[in-house]
Formats: C-alpha cells, sequence, structure tokens
C-alpha cells in the first residue's frame, strides 16, 4: 500500500509545479485506517509546506496516522518552523518520505529529528519519479553545494 499512497502523494505535489518560487513541489498525504484525512502541496514562497497543509487537513485524525511525503520533511527554520516538528507535535506514528532532501540544512536531519522522536520511518518509494519531478530544485541545490 505504501507504493499506492506514495504515488498520490507525488500526484498532489504536481499541484505545486510552477508555483513555489525556490521551494521544491512537494506533495503530502496523510492516511488513516486505509483513507486519505488530508492533502497538501507546498504552496507560494513563504507560505505552508506540502506537510502543514495535509496536517491541517486532518486535524485530530492526524494522530496515529502516517504521512506520505514527497521529499523529507524540513528540520530547519527559515521562512516557516520545521514540518519533522509539527508532524511529531500532532502525534503522526509513521512517516513514508519517497527521497531524502539533499539541500545541506535538512539533508536527513527531518528524517533523524523524527526516529529520534519515535516515530516509524521508511525512505525510498518512487525514488524515479519524484526526482524527475523535483528535478530543478534537485539541480539548484546540487549545483549550489558545488561552490
Amino acid at each position: 500500500m505504501d507504493l499506492k499512497w506514495m504515488k498520490e502523494a507525488a500526484l498532489e505535489g504536481r499541484l505545486a509545479h510552477g508555483k513555489t518560487g525556490t521551494n521544491p513541489p512537494v506533495g503530502a498525504i496523510i492516511v488513516k485506517d486505509e483513507e486519505v484525512v488530508g492533502r497538501g502541496h507546498t504552496s507560494h514562497l513563504g507560505g505552508p509546506h506540502a506537510e502543514v497543509q495535509a496536517l491541517k487537513m486532518a486535524g485530530n485524525d492526524a494522530k496515529g496516522a502516517t504521512v506520505y511525503c514527497t521529499l523529507e520533511p524540513c528540520a530547519h527554520y527559515g521562512r516557516t518552523t520545521p514540518c519533522c516538528e509539527a508532524i511529531v507535535r500532532v502525534g503522526v506514528s509513521r512517516v513514508v518520505v519517497g527521497i531524502q532532501d539533499p539541500y545541506h540544512k535538512v539533508n536527513g536531519k527531518g528524517i533523524q529529528y523524527l526516529k529520534d522522536h519515535g516515530l516509524d520511518v521508511e525512505v525510498g518509494f518512487c525514488e524515479e519519479e519524484i526526482r524527475e519531478d523535483l528535478k530543478d530544485f534537485l539541480e539548484r541545490v546540487a549545483l549550489e553545494q558545488q561552490d
């Protein structure tokens, strides 16, 4: 079922293409009892990230649910607060991540934060598809890290 839900998250992320500024067009869905209870995608630059939008939609149903997100939840303070903290705060029990975020301020830190707070975390679903969806972001991050 994880593959099915990650494909759904990837479809959600595509709704953000061309609308996120320098942020990646991430998709997230929240599943509880095999039903989608929340969904979201990256909004305009400085706006809520996909996970936060999905958590807001899910409300209390997020407790004990599984979050599927195409890119590792952010772990740093910037224009928004860290998504990994929001996920832990509402009581999600499991997170399935499409690909790890290579951005130096995240790059495994979001995944580690979730694990450190007792969540079951799995990484590596629909990787080829998601890398294609996030190609512009991934290329930009790779170039920045060469400097």
